[in-house]
């Protein structure tokens, strides 16, 4: 089921719109519309404070995307809910300096954006409004140029300064990981940072019920979760670093040849684990894979007389990688490429498949047995993973 309200592509980006935001706007369209301006036209001019503030949200992660474009990186795609927007990177900056670059340049966009805005108001205003925090609470209500510039300008300072505190998830929580990673192991420095974006989301929450402030429940519970996904997330992939694509093929598993019918595969699983084959041509080269989610279709829609060759994955599909190189990257790559199997090739020689299962366990069994002989994940000082940036 779709849950985006909207999807759009802009510079080469597809932003989409949960539909969660449709309540933003209902709550813009009331607020301004219990003010002074009366109903019809506090709603219309509610609606409109609210889509140009997220306008300035989605530039806010787009600064962090094209930030990442410059060292390499790529952005599956920015999502924007009600509690702000999420840049979703293909994985995390190399370089803690690259990571700093990458986060900061959210931030800064808010900053350009108020002081270009600043120019206009102190045009259009008598050069004091701008200033005037006691007065700005009780007219930005008031439909008007002057007084949207004004909401537009000190909503961007906010983001600004909100971003910048040290909890993480947000953008603060991102720059004291990458400046504790000069010193410490990358995991230790995330888990720093989600120690102290915890306490954070915590005083963040106690404030929140006493003050009635649901908008900061609900930002101290993404804070408190998001943390938490990132620390499993980085501490998984340095598991990962440490075992080669070579070490998580299993040598004895079945390969299909592309003459065989679907029948022979389905009695190989109902008889095994394995539900990814490899397949190869009568002359011993390695053509495709049938995966489980192609085998199930194929059987829905021709039937177990259908031979593999018509229902497996063309090789030119599948990506592949070195026996050397580390399962965290074999698992970066399997997720921007949107495939579970990765094909393990030496010198042109196809050595086998790795599947996303095949990974899952190796975690699995390594990561408790490590766990068990007290040698902890976070020996690694590289970063892995994937960067949600806020």
């Amino acid at each position: 089921m779709n849950v985006n309200l909207a999807e759009f592509r802009l510079w080469g980006i597809d932003v989409k719109v949960h539909w969660s935001f449709v309540l933003v706007l209902a709550f813009g369209a009331f607020v301004y519309g219990a003010g002074p301006a009366g109903w019809v036209t506090g709603s219309l001019y509610g609606v409109l404070t609210i889509l140009l503030l997220f306008v300035c949200v989605t530039l806010h992660e787009y600064g962090h995307a094209l930030a990442a474009r410059r060292f390499g990186i790529g952005t599956r795609s920015i999502l924007l809910l009600p509690i702000g927007g999420v840049a979703n990177l293909e994985r995390i900056p190399e370089k803690p300096g690259q990571e700093i670059v990458i986060v900061a340049a959210g931030p800064l966009v808010n900053v350009v954006l108020a002081i270009l805005l600043l120019p206009v108001a102190l045009m259009v205003g008598d050069g004091v409004g701008v200033f005037n925090f006691n007065a700005m609470g009780a007219s930005i209500q008031n439909p008007g140029f002057f007084n949207l510039l004004v909401f537009l300008i000190s909503t961007n300072i906010l983001l600004a300064l909100f971003n910048l505190l040290p909890a993480f998830p947000l953008d603060g929580g991102r720059l004291l990981r990458a400046l504790l990673a000069y010193t410490m192991p990358y995991v230790r420095a995330t888990q720093t940072a989600v120690a102290v974006g915890r306490l954070l989301a915590v005083m963040m929450a106690i404030f929140g019920i006493f003050s009635g402030a649901i908008g900061l429940l609900l930002i101290a519970f993404f804070v408190y979760v998001g943390g938490s996904a990132e620390l499993e997330a980085v501490s998984s992939r340095a598991v990962l670093r440490q075992f080669r694509a070579r070490e998580a093929l299993t040598h004895n598993a079945v390969t299909l040849y592309t003459s065989e019918r679907l029948e022979r595969v389905m009695e190989l699983i109902m008889n095994s684990y394995q539900t990814d084959y490899p397949v190869r041509d009568l002359a011993g080269k390695f053509v495709g894979v049938l995966t489980r989610s192609r085998l199930i279709n194929a059987l829905r829609e021709s039937g177990p007389e259908t031979r593999v060759v018509d229902a497996m994955m063309p090789a030119s599909a599948i990506p592949h990688c070195s026996p050397d190189a580390d399962l965290a990257s074999v698992w970066e790559q399997m997720s921007q490429s949107g495939c579970r199997v990765v094909a393990i090739v030496d010198h042109g020689d196809v050595l086998g498949i790795i599947t996303s299962d095949d990974i899952s366990e190796v975690f699995q069994v390594m990561g408790a047995a490590m766990a068990n002989r007290s040698q902890s994940p976070t020996t690694s000082s590289e970063p892995t993973g994937t960067g949600d940036y806020a």
